[in-house]
């Protein structure tokens, strides 16, 4: 192998979030290296790609192999492969590591199901500013991949149906403010987020059959509503909070359409107060 040409290896990573329904916060799952390099540090779920698989299928089964559970919902986002991102030698050899990194949702109530590769997990709380006082010192560049993670998750409700994707398979339109309000960290007025959500056409509709558990036995019962099948269309929410994230919105916007295969796009324009 000649000087200029080092070993190239192809990864993925794995950002998965979940709503904290008790504390009302977004959080990430981390996981402890119990093997080298870096025992012992928290990183993000992943691993290498094998010979006859594809990138998408490396993601989807190292999730299953480390959290246990498939995902609500994973996504490419993203590719990294600065040339010192990884400084390990196979057989003497330098080698460089491109990872491409998912965002994932997590909505089961079981409990993750951690690898050999790693001695625990823990969700760690996702704000939306400083980010690093939450989070402890992370291998490799982790801590890179998790703060674009977290900026394209917000981005990505600005102009996708993602919300419901943290919900069960009936929810209320309260279910989906709450939502917003956590990720984005803004308080968005009831009656006109409501009423801008059932005019949209073929994002949720109500479910006229929920289940008897969703009953309830005093008082008016709540709405239920469940996604549509209508597959994509076009929406716009203004996160107030959004000036920063929208730097890089032509490169987010550029692959929206691989986004949309799998979650549907709405028209929405929200008036919001800061919290």
């Amino acid at each position: 192998m000649s000087k200029g040409y080092p070993l190239s290896l192809n990864a993925v990573n794995v950002v998965c979030f979940k709503i904290d329904w008790i504390e009302m916060d977004l959080k990430v799952l981390l996981i402890k290296r119990s093997i080298s390099p870096h025992k012992n540090k928290w990183s993000l779920p992943g691993g290498f790609v094998n010979e006859n698989e594809s990138i998408e299928e490396a993601a989807h089964r190292k999730f299953v192999e480390e959290i246990g559970i498939a995902p609500a919902y994973i996504n490419q986002f993203r590719t990294y492969s600065d040339v010192s991102r990884d400084k390990r030698p196979v057989k003497s050899q330098k080698i460089r590591v491109i990872t491409t990194a998912f965002n994932a949702i997590y909505t089961s109530t079981d409990e993750p199901v951690i690898s050999e590769e790693s001695s625990e997990y823990k969700w760690f709380k996702i704000p939306r500013r400083y980010i690093d006082r939450s989070i402890p010192k992370l291998a490799f560049d982790h801590y890179k991949i998790l703060t674009d993670a977290a900026n394209r998750l917000r981005v990505d409700l600005e102009y996708s149906g993602l919300a419901t994707r943290f919900l069960p398979d009936f929810f209320t339109l309260g279910q989906i403010q709450d939502v917003y309000e956590v990720i984005w960290e803004v308080e968005l007025d009831p009656a006109n987020f409501r009423d801008k959500l059932t005019n949209v056409e073929g994002w949720i509709k109500e479910a006229k059959n929920p289940p008897k558990e969703f009953d309830s036995r005093r008082g008016k019962p709540p709405t239920w509503y469940k996604e549509q099948d209508v597959p994509q269309f076009e929406r716009m929410i203004s996160n107030p909070n959004g000036a920063v994230l929208r730097e890089k919105e032509n490169e987010y916007i550029k692959n929206l359409d691989e986004m949309t295969t799998e979650i549907p796009v709405i028209n929405l324009d929200l008036d919001t107060n800061e919290q």
